[in-house]
């Protein structure tokens, strides 16, 4: 199973479940939009892409720490927080979730599954 923290947060903020945990092979299923059995980066972003927009519930384009709660854990976003201000941009919501997708890509071939 390859997990991915940052995408997890993303599945649940759309499913409307709370509590960070690591996605599974269920999980990627409802990301793969072809239905090829796999992945990928495009595919990727573009549910991470709504998965911000779900979490940031006020829409002014950032998500706090308040609105993760139960989503991310304090690390996750600290972790995702590159500027250190008191929110994350879509920017680094996004390139966190990459960096996620590349480390669960264990034979690098581009894709999940």
């Amino acid at each position: 199973m390859k997990t991915l923290m940052i995408a997890a947060a993303g599945l649940l903020a759309l499913s409307g479940a709370a509590l960070a945990q690591d996605i599974t092979t269920a999980h990627l299923d409802a990301i793969d939009a072809n239905d090829d059995g796999s992945v990928d980066a495009a595919e990727f972003d573009t549910y991470m892409v709504a998965a911000f927009k779900t979490i940031d519930k006020n829409g002014d384009g950032y998500v706090t720490l308040v609105e993760v709660e139960g989503y991310m854990t304090p690390e996750q976003f600290a972790a995702a927080n590159v500027n250190g201000d008191d929110g994350l941009s879509e920017s680094e919501f996004s390139t966190a979730a990459r960096a996620d997708f590349a480390k669960a890509d264990l034979d690098s071939d581009g894709t999940l599954n």
